[in-house]
């Protein structure tokens, strides 16, 4: 087997777009740098391309630019080369409406002034450099590939990522119903502590890098641009290991964030708590690595299929009553903000009714990493695992693209409700796109065959009693 790691630059400048939020924000200060970091393993002549990009989401259009880079600089096929986002709320603007979007509104002023000015839009020029650094980190980690050995393991952090759902006691869910709320019966959801590690070393041992997966939003706050607690987890593991990159992929984490509302701890954010979050997940990556037992994982493939999911219907009554909102109050009340993206789906809809969902299952030995480009729901994500025959399966939310949350089918039922379901460019997909995504996942996994679990060296059976211990002496 062979395997390269490269990393690029993708750190937005000051007094760029931060997205994250129904309002726009800007960048003020840097906290560390935002990355495309690469691996490309190579197993009986077939390649595949993980890639780890620090961004809140990406465009399906910018990682298609950029495949078609990589496969035209290297030879790897386009559906080979997976890219996943860390969803970092501290990343450039790679989010929202490009200009000329709602040409077609009934009110293209209107409508452009809702998206451009209104709510984060994308940088042409930004989005166009994250594609060609994305190409670069994969054809360097190509061009740098080296014989290696790979291991896989699992860790368990439970500590540092929660559901941020919960059911009350009037019979609704809410979305951070606030620090001990007295009305807070339970969660609404669970979350996945599992830290998967695939880990990669030279014959002789030497840490050339790994890639790390865990379910946990990235909205810990580091002060300014940040890829937010992933940073602190790759310098935790790379300082200890001595060097090597950290590949990071985000598990289905459309439900989970570092914020734990059953406690009256100080508050979950700012720059202390980030290098807490990333520390620990650092630290759990780490004890796995430290048990690695390096050897050949084949096969090495890739496969992918589309699917074509249907947007919620925004009927013309609600569509007036939102249109009203709009026009007679302001970005103040938060009603406004989503009568804004209620207006703004609507029209939307009026060209693209359905969306283009790419599924993508790349194996190495085995292992399967399983992506999706939703803001997928936990539930969903521990499903797949369930369901999956791989020894190692692994989710990757924000995978090539956007589509936006995709909530549990009791998210959206009567005793439903929160955030994450409430109508908007950011939650536009009807209620059965889970379900979809899962099985359209497990149908990937199963097309493929699982390669041999590596085995932790066994000795013989010893039947002789050590010398020392065979008899003790006599009172």
């Amino acid at each position: 087997m062979k395997v390269g790691f490269a990393s690029a630059d993708i750190t937005p400048s000051i007094g760029m777009e931060k997205p994250g939020g129904f309002r726009k924000g800007f960048h003020r200060t840097i906290h560390d740098p935002c990355c495309a970091k690469a691996v490309v393993i190579e197993g009986d002549g077939q390649r595949v391309a993980l890639v780890g990009l620090d961004a809140l989401s990406i465009k399906r259009s910018v990682v298609e630019a950029a495949r078609a880079l990589i496969e035209e600089k290297t030879g790897i096929p386009r559906s080979h080369v997976l890219v996943g986002c860390s969803h970092t709320h501290a990343g450039g603007p790679t989010v929202g409406s490009v200009p000329g979007e709602y040409a077609h509104a009934f009110d293209p002023e209107l409508c452009e002034r809702l998206a451009q000015e209104e709510t984060t839009a994308p940088d042409l020029c930004y989005l166009e450099h994250v594609s060609k650094q994305i190409a670069t980190a994969v054809i360097m980690a190509d061009v740098t590939r080296q014989e290696a050995q790979l291991s896989i393991g699992r860790g368990h952090e439970p500590t540092v990522a929660f559901n941020r759902r919960f059911r009350m006691k009037d019979g609704t869910t809410m979305t951070h119903p606030g620090k001990c709320n007295p009305d807070i019966i339970e969660p609404a959801g669970p979350t996945d502590p599992e830290v998967g590690v695939l880990g990669c070393w030279t014959p002789d041992g030497q840490f050339l890098g790994c890639v790390v997966n865990f379910t946990c939003h990235g909205t810990t706050g580091n002060p300014g641009a940040s890829a937010d607690w992933i940073y602190w987890m790759r310098e935790h593991v790379t300082g200890a290991m001595g060097g090597g990159e950290v590949v990071f992929l985000n598990g289905a984490c459309g439900d989970v964030t570092q914020v734990d509302n059953q406690t009256l701890d100080a508050p979950d954010a700012g720059l202390g708590y980030s290098r807490r979050v990333g520390r620990k997940v650092g630290a759990e990556a780490l004890k796995v690595l430290a048990m690695a037992e390096p050897t050949e994982l084949l096969p090495v493939a890739a496969t992918q299929k589309m699917l074509k999911i249907k947007t919620r219907e925004v009927t013309e009554e609600r569509f007036q009553e939102e249109l009203e909102t709009v026009r007679t109050s302001g970005p103040e009340d938060p009603n406004w903000l989503f009568a804004r993206e209620v207006v703004l789906l609507h029209e939307a809809n009026k060209i693209e009714p359905e969306v283009t969902c790419e599924l993508q299952a790349v194996q190495v030995g085995p292992v399967v990493y399983l992506a999706n480009p939703a803001e997928y729901f936990c539930q969903f994500g521990l499903n797949i695992k369930q369901r999956s025959q791989f020894p190692y399966t692994y989710i990757v939310e924000l995978a090539n693209g956007c589509i936006g949350y995709v909530p549990t089918p009791d998210a959206f039922g009567s005793g439903g409700g929160g955030y994450e379901v409430r109508m908007a460019m950011s939650s536009k997909l009807v209620p059965e796109a889970g379900q979809m995504i899962e099985d359209g996942s497990v149908e990937l996994a199963d097309s493929m065959t699982p390669g041999a679990a590596p085995e932790t060296p066994q000795v013989e059976p010893v039947c002789q009693v050590w010398g020392y211990s065979a008899r003790s002496d006599k009172a």
